[in-house]
């Protein structure tokens, strides 16, 4: 019975042990298994974010595109800016909205809108009319879905000014409102039963609303229907100055930049190269906020002038005082004008001219106006002053007339002057109160005064700028720069469109920002600066003798790359060339030759590893326009300065000596760092022979 029980036992033993060494087995199998799969998960996880990252980006950058162009089609878009209250009103769209609406389908017919403007103020909160403006139409209807409108006239229970062109008419109602006032408007058609509010669209977008549209967009992918962006939509105005306009502007362009620079990210690489948690390259204006950069006594400097230039445009540009009244305001408060004339030259001369012509008001005090007759330029930056001049003094163009009829102590006080400065203008010290001491002040030309007026040794304002405000001549063209005017978001995204097309030569504009914005690359600018005639009429010259032509500019970055190696092996960036040419030859040449590569672009793995024997060319290959020689200025000054933006990104510069465009954006792009300045067909080599930026500040013209 013993020796059963003992017999059992151990059969039960080994029973057991198997059992455990399965049981062991089977842990272990399901333990790897789930170690597998939470591998899988974790690593899923690990890269997912980064793939979320930019497609929320490019679906951000979409949505932006559509917000704008949903806000162009509106019907109404009023402003309330500087303490003056204008309407703008899109006939096309308001004809949508008169078909929607409208029970009278006669033919032809003569209709009127009548739109009321409503006020609320500190002291009387409800909102109660203070203007009806009345505009007659005739209509034309062709079919259910053609309607044609032709204003035909106006009037107003209040004063006001009316501009119309096919599309759109502007008004401006006379009479300045103070800073707590608010603003609605309603509207109705003589054949509606009531009135409507109208509203528009907010712009730029908030990023709050943005991030909305984003949420209802991943919930509901389809077409996006009219009240998507019902966030934006507004129908109380409230105003704002020029500066904070400037600021909105520059926080929303910011803001779009980076979406630009997460939508082109590949984690992979980035991780890889351990450049992941590196920032992206900024862009001028956000250079110019650093107080190492332009210091913080200039940045109060400027703040300061700004104000009084906002306190004194409040106190004189009243539209319902007279001339003589607006007159006597000017002469009591002692304020003098300096009123900035393009010149009829290319973007880089007006530009030099306008920094120019805006330091000397700044250090004389004078209140700056700039040109009405650049309308380009008003559309496409936003200025941290109100230059206004139809607003600020509408009477500039009458003045001689209205004078006649002034008292003898106004006509004696509302001296002015029209000075066109002569090219030797940026080597002459200047005193500018002591030689033009005229109330009213036009200055003309298109030469620079920037550099010499703080490094001169005779400079009456060299101690000011250099001692009291901190600044050199490295850093003063580009604060100052970068303090008066920024870019429109509107216009970058038209610039720069998401579904910009790859071309088969060259890159897309947005390819180009995005890779310049990257901190995998470092760029270096080329500018070749060939001459008008090429933007004219091509040559013939082959692409070989093209690139021989040129050769030193392409010879010099090798250099700067060789000289260079330890650098960007220790910071693991590629080095590429932007090229920039009025000649689109020169640049079809580099780019059939060295073209930088879509994966290079794409930081695909493998596929871009930094070779400093071979050049790796960024560029497009769009002709361009010179805005002396073409009739679309507009498209000119937009490719022109969308260009220097572009170039004002790169770590380093090699320009054209004889171009003023290639040293106007190196100013104003505050890399503070010698640059290669070289002439065309000149053999001297790149090593160690770069000049200051106060150097090449006295070449042709100055800056």
């Amino acid at each position: 019975m013993i020796t059963i029980k003992k017999r059992l036992y151990q059969v039960t033993k080994i029973q057991c042990i198997i059992s455990s060494i399965i049981f062991l087995l089977a842990f272990l199998l399901i333990f790897h298994n789930d170690l597998q799969i939470k591998w899988i998960v974790d690593a899923s996880f690990q890269s997912a974010p980064s793939v979320r990252m930019k497609r929320s980006a490019i679906e951000l950058l979409s949505l932006y595109e559509e917000a704008l162009s949903h806000r162009e089609k509106s019907s109404f878009q009023p402003m309330f800016h500087n303490h003056y209250l204008s309407l703008e009103l899109n006939l096309t769209s308001m004809i949508k909205d008169y078909w929607n609406y409208s029970k009278d389908v006669s033919k032809n017919k003569i209709d009127h809108v009548k739109i009321t403007c409503l006020k609320s103020s500190k002291t009387m909160k409800d909102f109660h009319p203070i203007c009806h403006i009345y505009l007659n139409f005739r209509l034309n209807i062709f079919n259910l879905k053609e309607v044609s409108f032709i204003f035909l006239s106006q009037n107003s229970s209040c004063p006001l000014s009316l501009k119309n062109t096919s599309d759109t008419i502007s008004v401006d109602i006379h009479g300045m409102f103070l800073a707590d006032d608010k603003f609605r408007f309603t509207y109705q058609w003589w054949s509606f039963d009531h009135e409507k509010l109208f509203s528009w669209s907010q712009w730029p977008l908030t990023i709050s609303c943005l991030s909305s549209c984003l949420n209802r967009n991943q919930r509901q992918p389809s077409k996006l229907p009219l009240t998507f962006f019902q966030c934006s939509s507004i129908n109380t105005l409230i105003h704002s100055t020029s500066r904070e306009l400037f600021i909105r502007e520059q926080e929303a362009v910011s803001y779009w930049l980076d979406l630009q620079n997460r939508a082109s990210i590949n984690r992979n690489v980035f991780d890889k190269n351990n450049v992941s948690t590196k920032p992206r390259r900024l862009a001028p204006f956000e250079i110019a906020k650093n107080n190492q950069v332009c210091p913080q006594k200039f940045q109060n400097w400027i703040l300061n002038y700004q104000k009084w230039h906002e306190n004194i445009s409040f106190s004189i540009c009243n539209r319902s005082m007279t001339f003589e009244e607006q007159f006597q305001r000017i002469i009591e408060l002692d304020v003098r004008f300096l009123i900035y004339a393009k010149s009829t030259t290319g973007i880089a001369d007006r530009m030099i001219h306008f920094i120019t012509t805006y330091l000397v008001a700044l250090l004389t005090n004078r209140f700056f106006i700039f040109d009405k007759k650049w309308p380009e330029f008003i559309d496409v930056m936003q200025s941290s002053l109100n230059y206004q001049p139809n607003i600020v003094i509408p009477w500039l163009s009458q003045l001689s007339s209205i004078k006649k009829n002034l008292s003898l102590s106004i006509q004696n006080n509302l001296t002015i002057k029209a000075h066109r400065f002569l090219t030797e203008r940026y080597k002459n010290d200047y005193d500018y109160d002591k030689d033009f001491p005229e109330r009213i002040l036009i200055f003309k030309g298109h030469t620079g005064g920037v550099i010499h007026t703080i490094k001169s040794n005779s400079s009456i304002y060299r101690k000011l700028l250099t001692i009291d405000l901190e600044m050199n001549t490295e850093n003063i063209f580009g604060c100052l720069y970068n303090s008066l005017f920024t870019y429109r978001l509107s216009q970058l995204i038209k610039r720069f469109p998401l579904n910009s097309s790859n071309q088969q030569l060259g890159h897309s504009s947005q390819q180009i920002l995005q890779t310049l914005l990257s901190p995998r690359f470092f760029p270096i600018g080329i500018q070749i600066r060939v001459g008008d005639e090429t933007m004219i009429q091509a040559n013939s010259i082959s692409d070989e003798e093209n690139l021989e032509k040129f050769k030193n500019f392409f010879t010099c970055s090798e250099d700067f790359i060789y000289m260079n190696e330890n650098l960007f092996r220790k910071t693991n960036q590629i080095p590429i060339i932007f090229l920039l040419s009025d000649d689109l030859q020169i640049r079809r040449a580099a780019l059939k030759r060295c073209e930088l590569s879509l994966e290079c672009f794409l930081l695909s793995r493998n596929k871009c590893q930094s070779n400093n024997s071979h050049l790796q060319i960024l560029a497009n290959s769009n002709p361009v326009l010179h805005i002396s020689h073409t009739n679309n200025s507009m498209l000119a000054f937009q490719l022109g300065i969308f260009d220097s933006f572009l170039f004002s990104l790169y770590k380093q510069h090699i320009i054209t000596t004889k171009s003023r465009f290639g040293r106007f954006t190196v100013f104003a792009s505050l890399k503070q760092r010698n640059v290669y300045s070289l002439n065309v067909g000149e053999q001297s080599s790149c090593h160690n022979q770069s000049s200051s930026l106060a150097t090449i500040g006295y070449l042709r013209l100055g800056i």
